[in-house]
């Protein structure tokens, strides 16, 4: 069982507001997403002239599974909102998720081993093709453009994979593109090769096209030579007026993944530096999170279930958690891969 622990400061004249809100307005809701509430206490047990009282919730969750199912429940806009009215008379809050002292607690593994540091250039975009393209469309624009970009100069080597599940802001195609050096990309993309070739086929087929070149925080590769697995790419988007100190608090974080589940092979996360490949409107991105599995199971199974990424990194996405710095609308794109794109 997983405890939802919320503990919430409010000025002792704004506690019966708080409680009313809850009991009409959130308490409906959380039930129907899956939350149990358990209990309901108050500290201190007094009033104080010049101090908050806390408000502490504790809810329950049967397991992992129901804990997704919740989050994905609380996408709602009306969530949100619910909490955004809450803090603004509110003095902090903060979610946490707990579970019995008995429980087997897990821990990162020694990956310093596994760690690199990419040398050459590498930009990742996300292809989202026109509404109403026949499967054969789709499977004749994926070789039209490998051929295209093979034409490119300086390009070291080029991976397209038809994402599984074009939802979650993803395209129908993650496309990587990997160079000696930015120069040389910079040089490809005003050759004729793109101009004639490349770009007027994006702009033909596709709706948008969100298109990074990848600034390295970290790296890892427990299987460089990893073939015929799956490659997983987030983007995530950082709300305004985010601290330094929470962004580095939240790369670590992040990072800290690898170590913490092996199912994850081989690692990168970087910041996005937005490219012009075309004109195609697509909001700016923060971040590129990219994983490579041997399997789908990793993904969904081992990185889904892990403490670390629902108790711990999630709360950065999570409106509900008090701390959230990353915006609800990411890009959850995942594909087959032939061979590693990361450790190239």
């Amino acid at each position: 069982m997983i405890t939802v622990q919320d503990r919430i400061d409010v000025a002792p004249e704004q506690l019966p507001r708080l409680r009313a809100m809850l009991r009409e307005r959130y308490l409906p809701g959380a039930l129907a997403r899956g939350l149990r509430l358990e209990e309901e206490l108050v500290s201190p047990p007094l009033v104080l002239a010049d101090q908050c009282n806390t408000l502490w919730l504790r809810w329950s969750l049967p397991d992992a599974g129901a804990f997704w199912a919740m989050r994905f429940r609380s996408g709602d806009p009306a969530v949100a909102a619910f909490w955004r009215e809450v803090d603004g008379f509110v003095s902090a809050r903060e979610r946490r998720f707990l579970v019995s002292a008995d429980a087997q607690l897990p821990g990162p593994q020694d990956v310093s081993a596994f760690l690199a540091s990419p040398t050459q250039w590498r930009e990742t975009a996300q292809l989202y093709l026109r509404e109403g393209r026949p499967a054969e469309d789709i499977n004749a624009f994926e070789i039209e453009l490998a051929d295209a970009c093979a034409t490119l100069p300086g390009l070291a080597t080029m991976r397209i994979g038809q994402n599984m599940v074009p939802e979650y802001g993803a395209g129908h195609f993650t496309l990587d593109l990997v160079y000696p050096d930015p120069a040389t990309a910079e040089a490809a993309r005003a050759g004729a090769a793109w101009r004639e070739q490349v770009l007027p086929l994006l702009s033909a087929q596709c709706r948008a096209v969100s298109a990074l070149g990848l600034g390295t925080i970290g790296a890892g590769a427990r299987a460089p030579d990893l073939a015929s697995g799956i490659k997983r790419t987030a983007l995530f988007r950082l709300l305004p007026e985010v601290s330094p100190e929470a962004q580095d608090r939240f790369e670590r974080d992040t990072l800290e993944m690898a170590a913490q589940i092996p199912a994850i092979l081989n690692w990168r996360l970087s910041r996005a530096i937005a490219l012009d490949w075309d004109a195609s409107g697509c909001a700016p991105w923060s971040y590129v999170w990219e994983q490579e599995y041997a399997t789908l199971d990793g993904l969904t199974v081992d990185y889904m279930v892990h403490p670390h990424h629902w108790a711990h990194v999630d709360r950065s996405f999570d409106p509900e958690s008090g701390v959230q710095i990353i915006d609800t609308a990411l890009c959850h794109a995942f594909c087959p891969l032939e061979a590693s794109v990361i450790t190239h």
